[in-house]
């Protein structure tokens, strides 16, 4: 996102780019029928957001666009999870796999933000000083700010300042240590387990 920023049609390559994103989501769910055609239904419609916010750059598109993101990006990590969670043993791959919800939690954050931005304007400090009409370092921000808050960095160059900012701020950040400190952690520890385990059998 960086890079695309600087070019004239950045806004199009991002979108272009998180199109061929939710086509790979879309096609990993493609064995499970009755999530795949709900993950084509939701990819389609956030395409089409997309492409109204790119035409229409107004605020209801806006809206939209993120309302269309959310939604799609917490089926996708809540379709992982129940991969995840699943009975079995405890593969790579299902490390893998929840590495990747937390990554989407993060980036479903995001858009939770900028719709509270859009809903609430001023909810967060720092973000209008580059420019309040500016879509691309907006979204940028936030990102930024989804990040530093699930890890619990928090930097502090960016500060929410409404009530409903702290609160879904805080809700984040403790999300964000559950996740690794219980169930990555859990899943890593179980994998180890099997693995002594198949190695034993084997000796």
């Amino acid at each position: 996102m960086p890079v695309a920023v600087t070019f004239r049609h950045g806004p199009l390559i991002m979108d272009i780019a998180a199109t061929t994103i939710l086509i790979a989501g879309t096609y990993a769910l493609s064995e499970r029928k009755h999530l795949f055609t709900i993950a084509i239904v939701l990819s389609v419609i956030s395409v089409i957001a997309a492409a109204l916010l790119l035409v229409f750059p107004e605020r209801w598109a806006v809206l939209l666009q993120h309302g269309c993101i959310v939604v799609l990006v917490t089926f996708f990590a809540v379709s992982i999870l129940g991969y995840v969670l699943r009975s079995g043993s405890v593969t790579v791959d299902r490390i893998f796999a929840a590495v990747c919800v937390y990554m989407l939690i993060g980036f479903a954050w995001t858009f939770a933000y900028a719709l509270l931005e859009e809903i609430v304007p001023g909810s967060f400090a720092a973000l209008h000083d580059t420019g309040p009409t500016d879509y691309v370092t907006h979204i940028l921000g936030l990102r930024y700010f989804s990040f530093m808050t699930l890890t619990t960095v928090g930097y502090g160059d960016i500060i929410p300042r409404s009530s409903a900012a702290r609160t879904m701020a805080m809700i984040e950040a403790v999300m964000g240590q559950i996740y690794l400190a219980v169930l990555v952690a859990r899943l890593v520890g179980l994998h180890i387990v099997h693995t002594i385990g198949q190695h034993s059998r084997k000796d």
